[in-house]
């Protein structure tokens, strides 16, 4: 779909296949978390400070945190757009924030989330603020969600193994970000997704994850609507999870 860039506003309009829906026939949070990719990367693009600007420097963007929160999401055949911006920026991290609405322009959810630029030869950070455009496009728009919370050591209540595979591997030859994601929510069973959506979820990557390792995924559900999650490699933490859920309209279960 046609993109615009207003304000320092980029928005970018997107239609609901029935092929991209869960088993609830709506958006599933991994793909909601692909078009903020998306989006944040075309804006960035826009601006010269994407991908093709980056890569001559062998440095790319990564993300490093973030927070969804969603009052609901598109459904099949729906048409829904997101909205991204720049909020701030320093040498280390740049915040970047998502809105979501649905065909009427009305907003359903929102994200927050924090970049930063690696070198892709030494796996180190660089500095962000060498990247004058930013200092020029940051927005005034007001993100109404919370900051991403700080999530502590999790408690081991459920335990999964897992090997990561080729296909999970992205263009930086690391772990994509969605596949921690997946791994994390297919530890909760259909019936549970059934009766409950996914409100607010949240996640800080850690440390990169490479080909062929295996990890633990583990759940602490002692709060069955307030989870956490951790994936591991042995003792060390690659990344930490939020998962809050809500009920499901009993009229909107399918």
């Amino acid at each position: 779909m046609e993109t615009v860039k207003e304000n320092k506003i980029f928005s970018r309009q997107f239609y609901l296949l029935p092929g991209e829906c869960n088993s609830e026939q709506e958006m599933p949070l991994w793909l909601l978390v692909n078009r903020i990719i998306e989006v944040a990367t075309l804006h960035a693009d826009s601006l010269g400070i994407g991908y093709k600007r980056l890569s001559r420097d062998n440095q790319a963007w990564v993300l490093s945190r973030l927070a969804i929160e969603m009052e609901r999401y598109p459904k099949v055949g729906e048409n829904y757009t997101l909205s991204t911006w720049i909020e701030s920026f320093n040498r280390h991290f740049s915040e970047r924030n998502i809105e979501i609405l649905d065909e009427n322009d009305h907003p359903i959810g929102y994200a927050r989330t924090i970049w930063s630029v690696i070198d892709t030869t030494s796996r180190t950070s660089c500095d962000i603020s060498a990247l004058c455009s930013m200092a020029d496009n940051v927005a005034e728009k007001e993100c109404p969600i919370e900051h991403q919370s700080k999530i502590k050591n999790v408690d081991r209540q459920q335990e999964s193994r897992y090997t990561f595979r080729y296909s999970d591997i992205d263009f930086n030859r690391h772990v994509n970000t969605v596949r921690y994601i997946c791994a994390i929510l297919n530890m909760f069973p259909l019936q549970f997704y059934d009766a409950y959506s996914i409100h607010r979820f949240e996640i800080t990557f850690i440390k990169e994850t490479y080909i062929d390792t295996e990890v633990i995924i583990c759940i602490d559900d002692s709060n069955p609507t307030d989870c956490k999650a951790e994936i591991s490699d042995g003792d060390t933490p690659l990344c930490r999870a939020r998962i809050v859920f809500s009920p499901r309209n009993k009229d909107n279960r399918q």
